[in-house]
């Protein structure tokens, strides 16, 4: 069997694409005809994607498209009939792509929840183990609910911490890309006008002579060079040493350390509870819950920990042997055991570190716009004095 793309049309004309398995182009042709679809379009489907620019879908359109199915499953919509509707309802391709193929699957007699595990770009563990543990429970209806209030979470913290970090990185590069003008621009104007005077410049203007000239001439290998160190760099940072120190190295500055490690705290904690409430077990809870955090030393710290409890051992002590969460954290967890609410508290965690993050970020941000200002006013002033001073000499001499 092969996989064929096809483009199709319904009798009353509306557009249906996707992928269907058959033997041969004419069989999935007739594939399609059996559907009750119009062929537009058959052709092998691609077993190489790679050159897309997007090979996940919008996290808004996941979002909404959780949703839609929660409507529809609610409404006790046929499976297959629901992922058709929800195919021809989504505008992102990448989506659309994904659920013909899941619809082909489940027609074929698999779950949903192993054909979505099939497609890992699309689908991350944690939504499919939180829509397996929706099928086998009867209320995956509530597991996607549960899933798009979570993904909406997830994302709006994200974006308040991205937002806020916005206008310090424009100022940085604005200052950046003055500086570098004047030194390419401003600095030879004034060069000409000392070479006429014939005044020996002062250590800190014949710096920044010799600054200007040699980013003048050099500014090609200067900029190879950099774009090669980031790439060495990126590249190290890919591998698995490179990752556990560079993660290693975020929690440990000092002012972003714990703000980083707190919203990971928070993502982890929020997964976890919304899995559990869904009827996902702890086990494997956990390592899904674990690779949220982005942070490969909290990660193997959390994974480190779920074997404890396969052991046997409490969840509050094995997540306080970690040494990387927080303290609270393992007494609330520890709460959470012994009054069997254990979702509940890491909800609550999750909501705590999640209020802890957001006034970290903006008393952070209100601290940064001031400081920014006065750093680029002072490196700028000093560039423009450095200019001046054999302007000043000269006048001195002058008088």
């Amino acid at each position: 069997m092969s996989g064929w793309d096809y483009r199709a049309r319904t009798y009353e004309g509306t557009p249906r694409r996707g992928v269907i398995q058959a033997a041969t182009w004419e069989e999935a042709n007739r594939v399609l005809v059996a559907r009750k679809l119009i062929p537009e379009r058959v052709k092998p489907a691609r077993k190489d994607q790679s050159f897309r620019l997007r090979r996940s879908p919008g996290m808004k359109a996941l979002v909404l498209f959780t949703r839609q199915f929660a409507t529809l499953v609610r409404s006790a919509i046929p499976l297959v009939l629901t992922l058709d509707i929800l195919q021809s309802l989504t505008d992102d391709e990448v989506l659309g792509d994904a659920l013909g193929a899941l619809r082909v699957d489940v027609e074929g007699g698999v779950t949903l929840a192993e054909a979505m595990r099939n497609r890992p770009r699309v689908f991350s563990p944690i939504y499919v183990n939180m829509v397996d543990a929706g099928e086998r429970g009867g209320s995956l209806d509530q597991a996607l609910l549960r899933l798009a209030d979570y993904m909406e979470r997830a994302q709006a913290l994200r974006q308040r911490i991205r937002g806020a970090m916005i206008y310090p990185a424009v100022v940085l590069l604005v200052a950046l890309a003055t500086f570098v003008v004047m030194l390419l621009y401003v600095v030879p104007t004034f060069k000409g006008l000392f070479a006429a005077s014939g005044v020996a410049l002062p250590l800190p203007t014949l710096m920044l002579v010799r600054a200007s000239e040699s980013l003048a001439v050099s500014w090609v290998p200067i900029s190879l060079a950099i774009l090669a160190g980031t790439l060495v760099l990126l590249m190290y940072n890919d591998s698995d040493h490179g990752r556990r120190w560079t993660d290693a190295l975020l929690l440990r500055l000092p002012i972003l350390g714990p703000l980083i490690r707190k919203s990971a705290v928070s993502r982890f904690t929020r997964t976890t509870a919304s899995m559990l409430k869904s009827g996902v077990s702890l086990l494997d809870t956990l390592p899904a819950a674990a690779r949220t955090t982005d942070n490969i030393v909290l990660q193997r710290a959390i994974e480190r920990s779920q074997s404890h409890i396969e052991q046997g051992e409490s969840v509050h002590r094995a997540l306080a042997e970690t040494r990387v969460l927080p303290k609270l954290v393992a007494r609330m967890v520890q709460v959470g055991e012994e009054s069997g609410r254990l979702d509940e508290m890491f909800e609550k965690v999750s909501e705590f570190y999640e209020s802890e993050v957001e006034m970290q970020v903006e008393a952070l941000v209100k601290a940064l716009e001031p400081a920014l200002v006065v750093v680029v006013g002072l490196i700028l002033g000093v560039m423009v004095i450095t200019m001046y001073l054999p302007i000043f000499q000269i006048m001195s001499l002058g008088g």
